[in-house]
């Protein structure tokens, strides 16, 4: 089966995809300085990082297209930089040829084929999977694009919509097996392992929780975990090896000569912007477990309550109008309020359908898995901290579960029910649609020189 191939019935809700995601690609990348676009040897780094801001997203990946520069973290994304490395080399030769430098829309292309099949997947698990009729597969389908960090991960330069796109993916297949009572394959599993933890390390472990929700207690047999954890791990050591000496090595070396030199240039200036920087986070971001390497990364005083209303289920669903996607690392604050109580209201409905449908599928095999990987996302950000100050921007990791608890909700509703949750869900999905892309919109329509910057 080739699950790549758009069938008829998915072709119109593709087009809708592409459209909708070229004009918010298209806002995104007009409202940048023409820097952006110029090629040469330039400061790569400091065209991007400066000028570049949502929320708390990177735009490493246009450096890295842009002058083979890697800042992101390889040690926890060891295939970033291989899947973004031919694209350099794309880049790089239509620059030698044009002059110009062409990485934004090399990214966008990358950014809207992976959004159109991650939407595409969700659409056949709601109607393949749970059989829900083509306007309630639609509409949940809609519900999951109208949220908020689905929307933004889909238009900007980072690699959470890969992640997205690889774990709607994984669940689509595996909801397929479960439908059809088949395993998977040990390549299958090793395969999927290999590219969903090389993008994102803590996506690996959702594949293993596939796998043994797909294939049950024999899939933890000695030939199955060396052929799909041990030996996809140590090709992606040799991977991040092989990169760190040929790439970062040599860069690490260039840098350190760079920021000499401008500590000697600009001493002062450079002290002064890191102290107000160093100064605002420590306000602004709560104390580690310990300050053991990983621990230190942890964080054990953000107030927890707080953080789910406004940022886990707040901020991740419906966009806060008061510091409008802003960086927390630059001006926004931890939390943000609501400008109106009946955006607490929507949070409210949401979350109650969201746990009463957790409660009313628990015996539907596919929604218990993702509760599982659910429970990964919890215990990594909500119980040990990491990125909590930030979480929304980590939505994409685990916010489709939403849609698909309220869709199998629908398919385990007898008819006079589903009447009443087809009314409900197809105003939050309108709300959100309308809500989150009015405000995206107006973001993205303000010049990069008017959004606030330290």
């Amino acid at each position: 089966m080739n699950i790549f191939k758009i069938h008829k019935e998915e072709r119109w809700i593709a087009l809708l995809t592409l459209l909708f995601l070229l004009c918010l690609n298209w806002m995104l990348i007009s409202n940048y300085p023409d820097s952006f676009t110029k090629g040469g040897t330039l400061g790569y780094w400091s065209i991007f990082s400066k000028n570049f801001r949502v929320s708390g997203y990177d735009c490493w990946s246009y450096v890295m297209l842009s002058n083979l520069r890697i800042h992101f973290e390889t040690t926890r994304h060891p295939l970033f930089l291989s899947i973004l490395y031919p694209l350099y080399l794309l880049n790089h030769g239509m620059m030698w040829l044009f002059g110009s430098n062409f990485a934004v829309y090399i990214i966008a292309l990358l950014l809207l084929f992976c959004s159109i099949y991650s939407v595409l997947f969700m659409y056949r698990i709601f109607r393949q999977i749970l059989e829900l009729r083509k306007f309630d597969a639609f509409m949940f389908t809609a519900m999951f694009l109208g949220i908020a960090h689905v929307m933004v991960a889909m238009i900007v330069p980072d690699h959470f919509v890969i992640s997205l796109f690889l774990l709607t993916m994984t669940l689509y297949i595996a909801g397929l097996k479960i439908k059809n009572k088949s395993n998977f394959k040990l390549w299958q599993i090793a395969v999927l392992f290999f590219v969903t933890s090389g993008v994102t390390l803590t996506n690996g472990a959702k594949t293993l929780l596939t796998a043994l929700f797909v294939n049950g207690k024999k899939y933890l047999s000695p030939k199955s975990i060396a052929l799909t954890v041990f030996l996809p791990l140590a090709l992606l050591l040799g991977v991040y090896w092989f990169q760190y000496n040929v790439f970062e090595v040599p860069q690490k070396q260039v840098i350190h000569k760079i920021e000499k030199s401008n500590k000697e240039k600009k001493g002062a200036e450079v002290a002064k912007h890191n102290a107000i920087r160093d100064k605002w986070i420590s306000a602004h971001t709560g104390r580690p477990l310990s300050d053991a390497p990983l621990l230190n990364l942890t964080d054990a005083t953000t107030p927890r309550v707080e953080t789910m209303v406004e940022n886990l289920f707040g901020e991740s669903i419906q966009l806060h109008q008061g510091h409008l996607l802003e960086d927390l690392s630059f001006t926004r604050p931890m939390f943000v309020k609501y400008n109106h109580w009946f955006n607490y209201a929507v949070e409210a409905i949401i979350v109650i359908m969201f746990a009463f449908s957790l409660w009313r599928g628990r015996n539907v095999k596919l929604l218990r898995m993702c509760m599982a990987w659910f429970a990964i996302d919890i215990i990594l950000h909500l119980v040990l901290g990491f990125g909590i100050t930030e979480v929304y921007i980590m939505s994409a990791d685990w916010i489709f579960i939403i849609p698909l608890a309220l869709a199998t909700l629908m398919h385990l509703s007898d008819d006079r029910h589903k009447i009443a949750l087809r009314f409900v869900c197809s105003c939050i999905t309108l709300y959100l649609l309308l809500w989150n892309t009015s405000l995206l919109v107006s973001y993205l329509t303000t010049p990069f020189d008017k959004i606030p910057k330290f």
